[in-house]
């Protein structure tokens, strides 16, 4: 049987990083970090995907040896990184900003050739510089804005946004943001079900947590739940038991009746409904990180029937879980232990 393949992933992504004095080294190791998981996931599921990125110094040549890289060096990168200065004032961004000059025409020939561009933090100052932000959206940090605005002063500034997008720029204020912003540059090239899988693995997800075992002290909380609190954490705490109204009901301490009426107002379903929506959030995470077979995670999800789990699962995810699993797995199959994922991509 063949396996399915993304139709919807580019045949090279090449992505240039840029470093030099006193630039910020953590947001372009963030954008490392970001792109080798998503490597190491589309090597695991045999994805036709092939990520590079390299190192430039700030007058156009290659960046120190010891910095990790992946593919061999290109002089027509898809997205160009600029990761921001540690800069003390504005006077001190703009002279940081023309020492980079040269490679203010580097930028424009990535994006008229249709790539992206990415300022983060004080690298948007770069941008501004380029022109490239000259009637276009961006997201500045406030204590550098004046000094971008001078650099760019028809930029349309974004007060309420931590990073943008305008056509192929992005721009963010913080290099917090890094991570969620390059999966969102990741998105933009047509590597979305890639970049999802890498967020669900980097990124913080409340509806994940809520899933984990939960520890003894979260049932002595001084505040007693209300009942439609005390009804949601019975459903999670008993995800992998049949569902009985009223076992539901009694651990709310309210009727059948009142319960049906109060978690649909309160959380826009019943309580059927929201139990099968966190079965199937179960069932996605256990596809994703274990070898468990679907009939043993349909057990673990409270399917006695292993047909009905697979109806459930389709209905929610559009997928069959094997499928599901095929596209989404954050583990190698056991066949594969002890290889090494590690790819040295052919790129021209």
């Amino acid at each position: 049987m063949s396996r399915p393949r993304h139709t919807d992933l580019p045949a090279v992504c090449r992505v240039e990083i840029l470093i030099g004095p006193q630039m910020l080294s953590g947001p372009g190791m963030a954008v490392v970090d970001v792109l080798r998981t998503a490597v190491a996931l589309a090597a695991m599921r045999t994805d036709a995907c092939h990520i590079a990125w390299q190192w430039t110094d700030l007058q156009g040549r290659a960046g120190p040896r010891h910095l990790p890289r992946e593919g061999r060096r290109s002089a027509h990168p898809n997205v160009v990184v600029v990761p921001g200065w540690h800069a003390r004032h504005g006077p001190h961004l703009d002279q940081l900003v023309r020492r980079a000059g040269a490679l203010r025409e580097r930028l424009h020939t990535v994006h008229a050739h249709g790539g992206q561009v990415v300022g983060i933090y004080t690298g948007v100052a770069l941008l501004g510089a380029s022109g490239l932000l000259e009637q276009r959206q961006a997201s500045v940090p406030w204590p550098f804005a004046q000094s971008i605005r001078r650099g760019a002063p028809t930029m349309q500034l974004v007060h309420d946004q931590a990073m943008v997008s305008s056509e192929r720029i992005w721009t963010c204020d913080s290099p917090a943001l890094t991570t969620e912003l390059i999966l969102q540059v990741l998105r933009e090239r047509g590597l979305r079900a890639l970049a999802d899988s890498v967020g669900s693995i980097l990124l913080h997800s409340a509806q994940r947590q809520r899933l984990l075992p939960r520890i003894e002290a979260d049932s002595r909380t001084r505040m007693s739940p209300g009942a439609m609190e005390r009804a949601r954490r019975w459903l999670e705490e008993h995800i992998d038991q049949p569902y009985r109204l009223q076992d539901v009901a009694r651990a709310a301490a309210i009727s059948e009746r009142s319960l049906l009426r109060h978690y649909r107002a309160a959380h826009g379903m019943t309580p059927l409904q929201y139990l099968h929506q966190a079965r199937a959030t179960r069932a996605r995470m256990l596809l994703e990180t274990t070898y468990l077979t679907v009939e043993a995670i349909s057990e673990a999800c409270g399917y006695r029937d292993a047909a009905m789990f697979r109806r459930v699962f389709s209905e929610a995810t559009g997928q069959t879980p094997s499928a599901y699993r095929e596209q989404f797995r954050l583990r190698p199959r056991r066949r594969d232990w002890g290889r090494d994922w590690r790819r040295n991509w052919d790129v021209p």
